[in-house]
């Protein structure tokens, strides 16, 4: 994939898709409600004068099922009808509010039965999260791919700035009985709508494994991944200094600026006015430089919003600040978004785009925790300034580490070889060894280990187990190439729905190298196999 390519459609291309609009609507309204609830607890907190700890404890409550669960419900998302479970989560957000309303009311309003409640509202998140991730490159086109996941983004943290801010005028005016109320008014608003519009998605294949089979062939597949595995390096060292601004902006405006309910609201909106900002303006920017550049740039225009955050003492001076920050926010963790989405094959995205959305949301909890604890021992300035330096650090480091290519796994489908699907369908039940012969002659060894050494991650991320390459020991110049795998079933989506053009392309590297190639053989593998052969990758008689 093409770090900078030629022009994509804007913003304005994907809104012009009816379903996409609908529930990108949805979204709105629901992590509006989800914010106005995290930052309803969080205000309630901070006014109690509960330490820094427990009041970071209410955005970790809301990040800590995505630790939990997402990597399950990415496994669900891949097989079930998605707009069902979106409706699911609403109902559940909805309940959650009203059981806060009524702490409230009763007054059993302490730290922990509020957190309860914003843990419910953060598993129903993960929930919607990952339906609606998995299902933004069904609703559109896939040239519109990028500009959706930005709008996706900027519709988050733009309901990060309105939900603080409506929390500030509804606690200001009314109070917070009836800030529970309004909320679990429009999680309500959104099960109607969601259950009014009847957006059918694409029909889902059945599963062949279990759930635990799946999370673990998720992380397999990361793990032989190396382009998946520095995505995911870069996502969360970004992901834990940045989590100072959330978790500590609330006792910043509180103990340093000196502002009410209020002044958090207009705090909030502002870094929210940045992240729609970057929805409008950064996709074209982000199309024409390096990936690497864009993000170490805006994760330094982030960096400067934690010390000015850290230092000044004017909401006013903050403004230009807060702003960048808003834009360094949403257009770092939207690029980590689309790259997933343009580069993972169908097959395995929704579980990887689970396991992102893990990771991401549990460098924010972890984060948040870590930086309310520095703030409880060093203050809420000088924390945001360690931070402020971590990011920094951060900035420099990829600007000139960059980003592996993600040629290899794009996700585009070859065609399957008829002659190989048959002969899946006529093996036995139980773990199949899969066999190929290559003949290599002695000039060309060098280009065939480069070819086979590639064509070992395809293999194993892909759904192979115990990999090996050695030489016959029969037939001077021949190689043997065996792995193993699960069943039939398994081998045969190796063979269709996971074998994808660049995946094939590995194939025809090796094949190209060898004088003659043979296979696939398939050998009933015995039953004790699975358990004493080699995890990953072995090689016997010298490199190949």
């Amino acid at each position: 994939m093409a770090e900078a390519g030629a022009d994509r459609p804007g913003a304005g291309a994907a809104l012009r898709v009816r379903a996409f609009r609908l529930l990108l609507s949805v979204q709105l309204v629901n992590a509006v409600a989800v914010w106005v609830h995290v930052v309803g607890v969080q205000w309630l907190l901070t006014e109690r004068g509960e330490p820094a700890t427990v009041v970071a404890l209410a955005p970790a409550a809301m990040a800590l099922p995505f630790i939990l669960l997402a990597l399950p419900v990415g496994v669900v998302v891949s097989h079930a009808a998605r707009e069902r479970l979106l409706v699911r989560a609403a109902v559940a957000s909805t309940l959650a509010s009203l059981a806060a309303a009524g702490l409230v009311a009763t007054g059993a309003d302490g730290a922990v039965p509020l957190l309860l409640t914003v843990l419910v509202v953060g598993g129903a998140l993960v929930v919607v999260g990952v339906s609606w991730q998995s299902m933004v490159p069904e609703l559109v086109e896939r040239p519109l791919v990028p500009a959706a996941v930005l709008l996706d983004g900027a519709v988050f943290n733009m309901a990060r700035a309105v939900g603080p801010l409506l929390a500030g005028i509804v606690l200001g005016l009314a109070g917070p009985l009836q800030l529970f109320a309004a909320i679990s008014a429009m999680f309500a608003a959104c099960v109607a709508l969601l259950l009014l519009a009847g957006t059918p998605t694409a029909t889902r294949p059945g599963r062949t494994e279990s759930v635990p089979a799946a999370m673990r062939g998720a992380l397999w597949f990361v793990r032989h991944s190396p382009w998946t595995t520095g995505l995911l390096v870069r996502m969360i060292a970004f992901g834990l200094p940045a989590s100072a601004l959330w978790a500590l902006v609330s006792l910043a405006v509180h103990d340093r600026l000196e502002l009410g309910s209020a002044g958090f609201g207009a705090t909030m909106a502002v870094l929210g006015a940045g992240s729609v900002a970057a929805a409008l303006t950064l996709g074209p920017v982000r199309e024409r430089v390096r990936v690497h550049t864009f993000v170490a740039v805006l994760a330094g225009g982030y960096a400067l919003t934690l010390a000015a955050l850290g230092s000044l003492d004017a909401l006013g001076v903050l403004v230009p600040f807060l702003v960048l920050g808003g834009v360094g926010w949403v257009a770092v963790q939207s690029t980590w978004m689309m790259l997933a989405h343009q580069a993972l094959p169908e097959w395995v995205r929704p579980r990887v785009v689970a396991l992102l959305l893990m990771l991401f949301q549990g460098t924010q909890a972890v984060g948040a925790l870590l930086w309310g604890a520095v703030a409880d021992v060093l203050g809420v300035g000088p924390a945001l300034l360690v931070a402020a330096a971590v990011l920094a650090a951060y900035s420099v480091v990829l600007l000139g580490a960059g980003m592996r290519s993600s040629a290899g796994i794009e996700p585009l489908l070859a065609t399957p070889d008829p002659a190989v699907e048959a002969l899946v369908g006529e093996a036995g039940e139980g773990a199949l060894l899969v066999r190929h012969e290559y003949v290599v002659a002695a000039a060309a060894r060098d280009d065939f280990r480069r070819a086979i050494d590639a064509l070992r991650l395809s293999r194993l991320r892909t759904g192979a187990r115990s990999w090996e390459v050695v030489p016959d020991p029969e037939r001077p110049g021949t190689w043997l190439e065996t792995y193993l795998v699960r069943d039939r079933d398994l081998l045969r989506e190796q063979e269709t729905s996971r074998l994808t053009v660049p995946e094939l392309r590995l194939r025809d590297a090796v094949r190209s190298t060898t004088t003659r190639s043979t296979g696939p053989t398939l050998i009933l593998a015995p039953p004790a196999e699975p358990r004493h052969r080699p995890a990953s990758r072995r090689r016997r008689g010298g490199r190949a």
